[in-house]
């Protein structure tokens, strides 16, 4: 047997077409205009996302984040956060997709099931693209005064990276 998703994303697709066929709907005009709407996203976004894997691999081939490393040893060793993932730490606010991109390279250097490897994997799905987020939410509400939710924000995600150290620390 097949793995069960192949099966689930057919039925899925299958489910969505019955649908559609029941609702009088052209599926494949929705299909074409639905692939128009993500290729004109696609273009849109395409110079942000350029832009950070740019400031990433910048960040990561220019020692800027050994020296950073070396810099907060203690500091991330007394909360008992990994050094290592310290890369992850300061890209997962800006960009979810660059932060799998530093993610595949922890779980390139030290394996996926590793601690450093377990601990990324935690925070990569506990923690949020804070900055993108609160740029692109606030910006579609015209909220102007955010208050106290930037530093309240970093505080939450902050406190994650150190439950996360803890739980892997625990568990391994």
């Amino acid at each position: 047997m097949k793995n069960i998703s192949d099966y689930l994303i057919v039925s899925f697709l299958l489910l969505i077409i019955l649908f559609a066929a029941s609702k009088r709907i052209d599926v494949f005009k929705s299909f074409v205009e639905g692939v128009k709407d993500g290729l004109r996203i696609s273009i849109r976004i395409f110079p942000n996302i350029f832009a950070l894997i740019v400031a990433v691999e910048l960040f990561t081939k220019t020692g800027v984040l050994d020296i950073l490393q070396k810099l907060l040893s203690h500091v991330l060793s007394f909360f008992g956060i990994y050094k290592e993932a310290l890369g992850l730490i300061i890209i997962k606010p800006f960009s979810g997709s660059s932060s799998f991109a530093v993610l595949r390279d922890i779980f390139e250097k030290y394996g996926v099931d590793s601690e450093i490897g377990i601990y990324s994997s935690i925070i990569c799905a506990s923690t949020e693209t804070l900055f993108y987020v609160i740029t692109t939410y606030l910006a579609a509400t015209n909220v102007k005064k955010t208050r106290y939710l930037i530093p309240v924000a970093i505080a939450v995600d902050f406190l994650v990276l150190i439950i996360a150290a803890m739980v892997v620390r625990m568990s391994i």
